[in-house]
């Protein structure tokens, strides 16, 4: 028999904004395209530039596959009741809810284990061998994997059969699967407990980098700014862990997971997706700063063509009969031939341009018609515009 308590006297709360739709969809799908971006960039530097894949990347191919799987099932979710209150949904919102919620839990707890271990795994490389930081972190990373291994056990098998988790439960359902209030706050409460810890240790490893002899200052600007993106992880972690002991896992007041746990849920995905981009940023920052943007990519190209117009009753003695072009690089390019490899004094001090430059009180009687052509890269499409 289930001890867990349902009723309507919370159908009177004001709605809180994360119960919204455009809340959840707006938050989730932000992250995971934030995330893809980053761990896409990173992928790329150790795979295509710097060719030296590790550990620490396949635990980041894992968490991606993992987390986007969770960030789509929590999306459908909203469409099976996430955000309103459990006891109004039909039977089949209801069992729609259940299967996307043992999707969207079990791939988040699988993906903060891959995304500390990646972490570990790439400090690994950073600290030499021998010393104390590196044993603890040798520690670290075994400890990781198996309460990651232990929890995601409990999150993915939920119950046996699995399906019974969506189908009213039964006896053989435990940890997160339980029907029981006492082992099913515990579960949670004691992996966001341990994943706030693991957290904090994550964050402060890396300190002792900053008070190394040698360490720059850019160095040293690099690691603040991975600190406090690392303090953001921290923050999520912890205000995750007060929201599912402030409702005891959505059982109280009364059991509502649909109505309570859309915060908790957005929480979750705020944390692993900053934790992603603090694994990922600097990976591939370093490489993307040092590269000439300019030579890689052309934006625009301008072609300027100019257009000089002559007066019949204004024509100047002086350039009456002439060509009234710059011929002065056409002929020193030319080179094949003695009459193009020689100026013509004659002609060079007819020329209009010249003229201007060695009389500057000499009054323009040529009329400009100057256009840029501009080929944008992105539309393809040719842009005229008069100057």
């Amino acid at each position: 028999m289930s001890e867990f308590r349902y009723s309507f006297d919370n159908f009177n709360e004001p709605e809180p904004i994360s119960n919204r739709p455009e809340t959840i969809w707006g938050v989730v799908i932000s992250c995971m395209i934030v995330s893809w971006i980053c761990v896409g960039l990173r992928l790329y530097v150790r795979f295509r530039v710097v060719r030296a894949p590790g550990w620490d990347d396949l635990c980041v191919i894992l968490y991606l596959l993992m987390i986007s799987a969770g960030s789509i099932a929590i999306c459908l979710s909203v469409n099976y009741g996430l955000g309103k209150h459990f006891l109004i949904l039909e039977p089949w919102e209801t069992k729609g809810f259940l299967q996307t919620f043992y999707v969207g839990n079990a791939a988040y707890v699988s993906s903060t284990a891959l995304i500390k271990e990646a972490l570990l795994l790439q400090y690994l490389r950073v600290f030499d061998r021998g010393i104390f930081v590196r044993r603890l972190l040798i520690g670290l990373i075994v400890f990781t994997a198996l309460w990651g291994v232990a929890y995601s056990f409990l999150a993915w098998a939920p119950c046996i059969p699995v399906q019974d988790f969506w189908n009213n439960g039964g006896p053989t359902c435990y940890g997160y699967g339980s029907q029981y209030a006492g082992p099913f706050v515990a579960t949670f409460e004691s992996h966001a407990a341990i994943n706030m810890a693991l957290d904090t240790l994550v964050l402060i490893i890396p300190l002792p980098l900053f008070f190394k002899d040698g360490t720059t200052t850019c160095t040293r600007v690099r690691l603040v700014g991975l600190l406090s993106m690392g303090l953001f992880v921290l923050v999520f972690a912890t205000w995750r862990l007060v929201t599912i002991i402030e409702h005891q896992v959505a059982t109280r007041p009364t059991r509502d997971p649909t109505w309570y746990g859309p915060i908790s849920i957005i929480l979750a995905v705020l944390e692993v997706d900053a934790a992603s981009v603090c694994a990922s940023v600097p990976i591939f920052w370093p490489v993307l700063r040092n590269l000439d943007w300019g030579k890689i990519f052309v934006t625009q190209e301008i072609n300027i063509t100019r257009e000089t117009r002559y007066m019949d009753d204004d024509e100047d003695r002086l350039t009456r009969n002439t060509t009234h072009s710059r011929t002065g690089s056409e002929v020193d390019l030319g080179g094949d031939g003695s009459r193009k490899g020689t100026r013509n004094k004659g002609m060079y001090y007819q020329d209009s341009y010249v003229l201007s430059q060695v009389d500057p009180l000499r009054t323009s009687i040529e009329h400009v018609h100057a256009s840029a052509r501009s080929d944008m890269a992105k539309g393809g499409s040719n842009k005229w515009m008069k100057i």
